[in-house]
């Protein structure tokens, strides 16, 4: 009985941290809005507080890894605020798989914005 709920609590996580990835791509390169920024250290916050309540059931890499997307690559590529955020928060060695994925999918056409 109790063990579908935190399943429920991490797929309700996942869905947030793709909802705010999705947010985030969606930007104009340039500002970094701070509500967004501060919905992300929310996010943050709030993935390890459920890793401190379920670290039998998952591990940091459960979490971690669900940032690791060619999206998110384009978003820290974009936004040194946003990199600096996961630095702090999960060690830069997060920072390396993302950018890892991003180069691993793609964003060869570096030149398609060129006029």
């Amino acid at each position: 009985m109790k063990s579908a709920k935190p399943d429920e609590r991490f797929d309700s996580l996942v869905a947030q941290v793709h909802e705010w990835v999705e947010s985030a791509v969606a930007l104009d390169e340039g500002h970094f809005p701070s509500e967004l920024l501060s919905d992300l250290q929310d996010l943050i916050e709030e993935l390890k507080s459920f890793l401190d309540d379920e670290g039998g059931n998952y591990d940091r890499k459960d979490v971690t890894e669900l940032f690791v997307t060619p999206e998110m690559a384009e978003v820290i590529e974009r936004f040194p605020r946003v990199r600096r955020l996961m630095e702090n928060a999960w060690g830069a060695q997060l920072t390396d798989l993302i950018e890892e994925e991003g180069g691993f999918n793609g964003f060869e056409s570096d030149d398609d914005d060129d006029d």
